[in-house]
């Protein structure tokens, strides 16, 4: 049996293996076996849930060659090396796809434990290419979450990483991010009149027929923040990385009133390029890229009130 320090403790969710990781202010539970999916997290103080779940009595696993929309498809997965699928033309990875939603997402993760830290771990099938994130209560009861993208290969790496973290939906939810309403933005999928549409909120829950839609803001910044505030209770969520706000420079957000799988929710997507592809991204002159043997370190703090 593991033994974990205090703060970090087994769990389930549903019929999954997970782990609970405390701070202060809220708890999170982590799927290990399960890309490392960050299912819930819920403020201490009484327990809200921030994070949109999946209703479904059992879990609906990602296979590694399966839909991602068709499984659980809810709550926080990390998206790498995309969100789009992506097949390069050339390179060492000539006609290898980057899987629809990323690999990491389906991948069983290692997990470490060092000092107070959880650390979830993987080794790419495909590519030359490992991630890892680590999982840090800090004093002020924020949760640290540390990624590492090391690329081993001789040849750059083109990736996106995204956050696909999906708020649950609440008609009194609202969204802030470091742009102003009238910032230029690329549209991904929606409705026709979709620029008309709220950026900022919902617009009420309509199953199946509610306007999903989702956006990129198109110019950089160094904002380095997505918050969500639930205006009845007084709660809000809030990603900050102001810190490295340079290394996850673009924002996206998917909006879905209810035609999207019945599901009410706004996603919140901090990425290192925007457009859901590395191929899309670098035909409009957006790139990131790993050279050959590179590492590079990025950290996410969440913290709620």
């Amino acid at each position: 049996m593991t033994h974990y320090p205090i703060g970090i403790i087994s769990d389930t969710y549903k019929d999954r293996p997970a782990l609970r990781l405390t701070t202060a202010t809220l708890s999170a539970l982590i799927l290990p076996e399960d890309g490392g999916k960050l299912v819930s997290v819920i403020a201490a103080s009484d327990g809200f849930e921030f994070l949109c779940q999946n209703p479904a009595p059992t879990y609906s696993r990602l296979a590694y060659d399966g839909s991602y929309v068709d499984s659980e498809c809810s709550s926080w997965d990390d998206m790498f090396p995309t969100i789009d699928p992506y097949t390069p033309a050339s390179g060492e990875y000539a006609g290898v796809t980057y899987p629809d939603h990323g690999e990491v997402c389906r991948l069983p993760m290692t997990v470490t434990v060092e000092g107070d830290s959880l650390i979830l771990s993987c080794v790419s099938r495909l590519f030359a290419v490992d991630f890892s994130k680590t999982l840090t209560p800090e004093a002020d009861g924020a949760l640290r979450i540390t990624y590492t993208l090391s690329n081993r290969s001789r040849e750059d790496f083109p990736y996106i990483w995204a956050a696909h973290c999906m708020m649950r939906g609440s008609n009194d939810l609202t969204v802030a991010t470091p742009y102003g309403e009238d910032a230029p933005a690329a549209y991904m999928f929606g409705p026709d009149g979709r620029e008309t549409l709220p950026r900022d909120r919902l617009t009420g829950y309509r199953p199946r027929e509610g306007a999903a839609y989702k956006f990129y803001y198109t110019e950089p910044t160094l904002g380095g923040f997505l918050r969500a505030h639930y205006g009845a209770s007084g709660h809000s969520f809030e990603m900050d990385y102001r810190e490295n706000a340079s290394a996850i420079p673009y924002v996206g957000l998917w909006i879905n009133n209810g035609s999207f799988k019945e599901t009410y929710n706004i996603a919140l997507e901090c990425a290192t390029a925007p457009y859901d592809a590395p191929h899309k991204a670098m035909e409009k002159g957006y790139c990131s890229v790993l050279a050959a043997g590179e590492t590079k370190t990025f950290s996410v703090r969440v913290r709620v009130v």
